[in-house]
């Protein structure tokens, strides 16, 4: 039984790998563009979880998200060892694990640097987006090596000299010697994540987004196991320091303890919607990496364990996280099994709900018991008003012009009164002298005040022309004016039309009868479906064991899956809250990419997407950004698929742009995506006047990130926006004037 022992709070972002040193330092590294070394302190009892490591040094100098991390083992001309870095800005850093600055930066990769590994001789393998692996030997490349056709994701060293593994987001594994592609492994239904060399002679493990672990021998290209321990994605293994077993983390937020053949043996929840990364520790200990930005480690040593405080303070936090509260904010109470449910066994991982006198009480099956997890809040607030089917803190009527109704606009206590107010001219298309105006009205009528920011005198807000204020998502590199512009920055959502649900049940009847038997829905189940399409239609919440219907039309095969994704998304549309976001994401991943897939589930995925990312939440976002450039392949379908699969991409990376929280990396990646988009829907699309479309969501998107982030003006390459200064639709050609114009500004 593993319990909490340690918790390193030190990032301000998502840690997304993690490592050892040769001195025994824990790196962690972060979306937040740094690595962190943290230096053991103290294990007794009664030392808090988060006094028990410290933070010896952070290491900076990256521009971007850093992805992967590896040590270098200490030789005498480096006798503390090396860490070593990989980042979204394409280059691999060197440091000393004392020296917060690189000694040393290598370039090479043509996309973000998604793995390292070290081998022989002081050898480093990095795998990329570009979808290359890459050997440096003395901090020099050796040698571009290509064999995947999706991004690598993982580079795994056999001991020895020149033998390594790699594993790739086409599913596939691919064995290297000395340079040469020796061996392609294929079991994983998706996306290939982490690999894990084992101590038996030619032996690995790997695991993927399909949720399985497998095992492998070198010497055979299908898998001697394979197991399925997760719903969800996985994304990171590592083999327990005692080689006894396995730590698997993913997309649930759930730590796994995995046997050697494969069982779950224990399931830790994690207040984080993803776990990306986990190592294991010398003392039998393993520590996981996760989306809140916090590295925790789990002990199988009683005597480890934290203070019973900090294990209550995290299973709470785990019972209260936004997830489980978006998971129940419809919820109704009486409907829910009492706690006679808990004499039942589950399985383990399984979580459960259960009233108990009035009160929501949540529980978590491990290690043969149900265990106590902590009460569950409802999400709802009563107190809170609707705007346009959106609940708000307050709703406050402003008027514009004599005569004329008055404007509503919502507001929430954690808002920024100027975002606000920026985004509500925007929709609005009123003049943006307006601002300070209606940003100083909205704190006056609710208390709302602006978010406490350093001031720099030499700032000088595009906005308003002051430096009053700097808004969080400006970029700080550079500073100019903005000229006035009407058509961004805009923070209207666009979003797609979701089918009737009733409509769906005649394709559904026929695709059900042409499903194997394992697939297919029984009378009793189809008697429920029909009623879950009533209850739809009624914008009636569905009674619990509901969505497992949902799921099964869900595993149908690709050719007849896009009513099941046509259903999936109406429901998320009118019943909110039945399926939690990461379930909609693991949806929309699966079904929008993936070779194979047929035209018309992409179709319907990409609108998903869409629907998705009118949720204004960093993890879709971060989950979009990441999948984007696949997406963009979807354009390369039947001519009557294309407009729809450009319709959708364009949709989407208007909405992404729309967010004020967009931070300039990120926001480069949606501009470079958008300009292509842009140059194929110009070249194949003809333009039509819609408030959809495609060229005009596609102009407004890169206006509202360079509107947002000066560096990004300077990289826009404005002959690319210019031919649409020529193009029929009015609103295309106004908005490329104004973007050239700002460039130049």
């Amino acid at each position: 039984m593993f319990h909490l022992s340690a918790v390193l709070a030190g990032h301000s972002a998502d840690i997304r790998a993690i490592c050892l040193d040769s001195q025994g330092h824990i790196v962690t590294a972060s979306r937040d563009r740094t690595a962190i070394v943290w230096e053991h302190v103290d294990n007794s009892p009664s030392t808090p979880a988060a006094n028990r490591w410290r933070k010896a040094c952070q290491l900076k100098g990256h521009t971007g998200f850093v992805n992967a991390v590896a040590a270098l083992k200490a030789t005498p001309e480096f006798p503390e060892g090396l860490i070593v870095t990989g980042s979204q800005d394409k280059t691999i850093n060197i440091y000393f694990p004392s020296d917060p600055e690189p000694i040393q930066r290598m370039e090479g990769h043509e996309g973000d640097v998604t793995c390292i590994s070290t081998g022989w001789n002081g050898t480093i393998l990095s795998g990329s987006a570009d979808t290359t692996v890459r050997v440096w030997e003395g901090f020099r490349e050796k040698e571009v090596l290509k064999g995947h056709s999706a991004p690598v994701w993982d580079v795994a060293v056999f001991p020895g000299q020149g033998t390594f593994l790699s594993a790739g987001g086409d599913k596939s594994i691919i064995l290297w010697n000395n340079g040469k592609k020796e061996r392609v492994f294929k079991g994983h239904s998706s996306a290939v994540r982490k690999l894990v060399v084992l101590p038996e002679p030619q032996s690995f493990v790997s695991v993927g987004n399909d949720g399985q672990v497998c095992e492998w021998s070198s010497e055979k290209e299908q898998a001697v196991a394979k197991k399925t321990v997760s719903s969800n994605f996985l994304y990171s293994v590592c083999l327990l320091s005692t080689k006894s077993g396995f730590t698997a983390v993913g997309e649930d937020g759930s730590v796994l303890m995995v046997s050697r053949k494969g069982d779950v043996e224990q399931s830790i929840q994690v207040p984080a919607v993803s776990v990306w990364s986990c190592a294991a520790l010398p003392d039998s200990a393993v520590i996981v990496g996760s989306s809140d930005g916090v590295g925790r480690i789990f002990t199988p040593h009683s005597e480890l364990a934290a203070p019973v405080a900090d294990i209550e303070r995290m299973n709470q936090e785990v019972a209260s996280q936004k997830r489980s509260k978006q998971a129940i904010g419809d919820l109704q109470v009486d409907k829910l099994p009492g706690v006679e449910a808990l004499n039942r066994p589950g399985k383990e991982g399984q979580t459960l709900m259960v009233k108990n006198e009035g009160i929501v009480e949540l529980y978590s099956y491990t290690s043969g018991n149900w265990q106590k997890v902590g009460q569950v809040e409802d999400a709802y607030d009563k107190e809170k008003h609707e705007l346009d089917g959106v609940k708000y803190d307050h709703v406050i009527d402003v008027d514009v012009e004599d005569g004329k109704p008055a404007l509503k606009l919502g507001v929430n206590k954690d808002d920024d009164p100027w975002v606000v107010a920026q985004n509500f001219i925007s929709t609005h298309m009123l003049p943006q002298a307006y601002l300070e105006q209606i940003a100083n009205y909205i704190t006056q009528n609710t208390g709302v005040g602006p978010k406490p920011m350093e001031l720099d005198s030499e700032y000088c807000d595009p906005l308003t022309g002051g430096s009053r204020y700097i808004p969080p998502s400006v970029s700080s590199g550079g500073t100019s004016s903005m000229p006035q512009t009407r058509f961004f920055p805009n923070s209207t959502l666009v979003s797609e039309v979701v089918p009737e649900a009733g409509k769906l049940t005649e394709k559904l009847r026929d695709h059900n009868s042409k499903v194997n038997d394992n697939q297919r829905l029984g009378d009793t189940e189809w008697q429920k479906l029909e009623k879950i399409i009533k209850s739809v239609g009624a914008q009636e919440p569905l009674e619990e064991g509901d969505n497992h219907i949902i799921l099964k039309l869900l595993t149908w095969p690709s050719e007849l899956l896009f009513p099941c994704l046509d259903l999936f998304r109406t429901i998320n549309k009118s019943l909110k809250g039945t399926f939690t976001l990461q379930e909609k994401i693991r949806v929309a991943k699966a079904n929008s990419h993936s070779p194979g897939i047929d035209e018309k589930a992409v179709r319907v995925a990409l609108r998903l997407w869409v629907d998705i990312t009118t949720e204004h939440n960093d993890h879709c976002t971060m989950n979009f950004v990441e999948l984007i450039y696949p997406l963009l392949d979807c354009v390369n379908t039947s001519p009557a698929n294309m407009k729809f699969v450009c319709n959708s991409l364009s949709k989407a990376l208007h909405n992404v742009s729309c967010s004020s929280e967009t931070d300039e990396e990120t926001g480069r990646i949606i501009m470079d995506s958008s300009l292509r988009l842009l140059e194929f829907v110009a070249a194949n699309i003809p333009e039509e006047k819609s408030k959809s479309n495609p060229q005009s969501l596609l102009l407004v998107a890169i206006g509202n990130l360079i509107s947002r982030h000066q560096n990004l003006r300077r990289v826009l390459s404005t002959d690319k926006i210019s031919k649409f200064r020529s193009v029929p639709l009015e609103k295309s050609r106004q908005t490329a004037e104004e973007i050239i114009a700002v460039c130049k500004a």
